[in-house]
C-alpha cells in the first residue's frame, strides 16, 4: 500500500552531521587523554631529571675530595692511592685520576687504566672539550659519553683546581677527574622503569666533538615521532643533555578510543535512525491524507478534498469564484457495453485532458461515478474558462478511448457563480447541476 522511500536524504545528512560531531567528540576525548599523559609525563620526567640528577652528583662530587687533597698538600699529589681507595665505593666508577697542567700522573686503579698515564687532556682527541671548559670556567664539567684511551666507554666529571699564587690570585694548578662506567653509570637512575608506565624516552646532546646529535640512552624502543611527546633540557654539571619521554601507543592502540568510536558510531546510526522514522512516519501520514483527498483512479480531488476546500472559499465573504458542474455524457451504456476497465479509462482520459488544459489556477474534483466539478476563482477568468472548456470538447472529439471501438468522450456543463448563484456549498452545486440537466437535455 505505502511505497518505501529507502533512506531519506535529510536521515543521510543528518547521518554524516552526527558522525562529524561524534568524531570531534571522540578528537577531544583522545586530546584530552593526551592532556592527562602530557602531566603525568611532566611529573615523571623532572622526578626523574631529579634522581639522574642525584646519581651523577653523588659520583662526581668525589672530584671535591681529590681537590681537597691537592690544595691541603699545596700542589703535591700525596697519599693519593690511599684517599682514592676510599673514593671507589661504587661499581658504577672506572677510576680516579689527577693531572697537574692537565697531563696525568696518577690514577687509581692503576691496573687497566695504565694507558690513561700521561694522557693530556687539552691536546686534541675525545673529551679535550669539557677539559677547556672545565679550566676556563672553573667549574666541575660533566664530560662524554666518549671512548677511552683504555677501552670502552665513560662518563667523566673533570674538576679544575687552582692554587694561590701569593699574590691574592689563583693559578691553574690542573685537574681531577672521576671516570664513570658508561652505562652502568646511569642504572641507579632506573630509566627502564618508565617502560613499565608506557612510556618511552630518549637523552640526547649536541656532542662538542661533532657537533651532531648524540643519544646517550634510550628505551629498549625508539619512541613513535607521531605520538606527542615532552622534552626538556637537562644541565648536569655544565653538560647540555636534553631528556625526551612520549606514550608508547598511539591513539588508535588504546581500547578506550575505540569503543569511543564505536559509541559515536551508534549514536550517529541510532539518531539517523529516529530521523528517518520521523521521516517515514510524515510520508506515511501524508499519504494517508492524500488517500482521504484524492480520488485513486483519475488522482484528482476526491468528494471530501473538494468539500473542504470549498469551505475554506465560502468563509471569505469577498471572494469570487466559479463553480462548473461537469458530467460525461453516454457514460452509463459505455460502462454496460464496454466493461468497467473502458470506463474507468475513460474517466482517467477526460480528469487528464481537463488538468492538462486548464492553465490557470483552478481545483478539479470527481464527486461522483461521472460527475466532476471545476472551480476557478476570479470573475475575470470566466471568459477564459468557457474557451479552455471548448478546447477540452475539441480534443476529446479526436481521442479515441479503445482501438477498434468508436468511443468518443464528450461532457455536459453547468457553472454558478459565488456568491450570486448561492452563498454555500449545496446551493452552487445544486445551481450548477440544474445548469448541467439543461444542457445534457439540449444534446439529447
Amino acid at each position: 500500500m505505502f511505497k518505501s522511500s529507502g533512506i531519506s536524504k535529510r536521515a543521510a545528512v543528518s547521518f554524516v552531521i552526527l558522525l562529524i560531531l561524534c568524531s570531534f567528540a571522540v578528537y577531544l576525548l583522545v586530546e584530552r587523554k593526551y592532556q592527562i599523559e602530557y602531566i603525568k609525563m611532566e611529573r615523571i620526567i623532572l622526578n626523574q631529571s631529579n634522581k639522574l640528577t642525584n646519581v651523577l652528583s653523588k659520583l662526581l662530587y668525589k672530584t671535591q675530595t681529590l681537590a681537597a687533597l691537592v690544595i691541603q698538600h699545596s700542589g703535591r699529589v700525596e697519599n693519593f692511592e690511599k684517599v682514592a681507595a676510599t673514593l671507589l665505593d661504587d661499581p658504577a666508577i672506572l677510576n680516579v685520576l689527577v693531572a697537574p697542567g692537565g697531563v696525568v700522573s696518577a690514577v687509581y686503579p692503576r691496573e687497566g687504566n695504565e694507558a690513561v698515564l700521561g694522557l693530556n687532556f687539552f691536546a686534541q682527541g675525545a673529551g679535550n672539550q669539557e677539559a677547556v671548559e672545565a679550566r676556563n670556567t672553573g667549574r666541575l664539567v660533566l664530560g662524554g659519553p666518549f671512548p677511552l684511551v683504555q677501552g670502552g666507554e665513560a662518563l667523566v666529571g673533570r674538576l679544575p683546581v687552582y692554587m694561590d699564587d701569593g699574590k691574592g690570585g689563583k693559578l691553574f694548578w690542573g685537574l681531577v677527574s672521576v671516570t664513570l662506567k658508561f652505562p652502568q653509570a646511569l642504572a641507579a637512575a632506573e630509566l627502564d622503569k618508565l617502560a613499565e608506565l608506557g612510556l618511552a624516552y630518549e637523552i640526547w646532546r649536541i656532542s662538542p666533538d661533532t657537533n651532531k646529535k648524540q643519544i646517550i640512552a634510550h628505551s629498549g624502543y625508539y619512541y613513535n615521532k607521531d605520538a606527542p611527546y615532552l622534552e626538556v633540557p637537562l644541565t648536569i654539571f655544565n653538560a647540555h643533555w636534553f631528556f625526551r619521554v612520549s606514550p608508547v601507543k598511539l591513539w588508535y592502540q588504546y581500547p578506550e578510543s575505540w569503543l569511543y568510536i564505536c559509541f559515536g558510531v551508534l549514536v550517529s546510526f541510532l539518531l539517523a535512525m529516529l530521523v528517518q522514522h520521523n521521516y517515514d512516519l510524515r510520508r506515511i501520514r501524508g499519504q494517508l491524507e492524500g488517500m482521504a483527498y484524492q480520488d485513486s483512479l483519475t488522482g484528482v480531488l476526491n468528494r471530501r478534498g473538494l468539500f473542504e476546500k470549498l469551505a475554506d472559499l465560502t468563509d471569505d465573504s469577498g471572494r469570487t469564484f466559479c463553480l462548473y458542474y461537469l458530467d460525461l455524457n453516454q457514460f452509463k451504456p459505455i460502462n454496460d457495453t464496454y466493461g468497467h476497465s473502458v470506463g474507468d479509462r475513460v474517466l482517467q482520459i477526460f480528469a487528464e485532458q481537463v488538468q492538462s488544459h486548464m492553465n490557470i489556477p483552478h481545483l478539479f474534483a470527481r464527486i461522483g461515478g461521472d460527475e466532476f466539478i471545476l472551480i476557478v476563482q476570479g470573475a475575470e477568468h470566466e471568459e477564459k474558462t468557457e474557451k479552455l472548456l471548448g478546447d477540452i470538447r475539441e480534443a476529446l472529439r479526436s481521442r479515441a478511448v479503445a482501438d477498434g471501438d468508436d468511443i468518443r468522450i464528450s461532457f455536459s456543463v453547468g457553472k454558478a457563480v459565488y456568491p450570486r448563484d448561492g452563498k454555500n456549498i449545496d446551493a452552487l452545486i445544486a445551481h450548477a447541476d440544474g445548469g448541467m440537466y439543461k444542457e445534457k437535455r439540449a444534446r439529447a
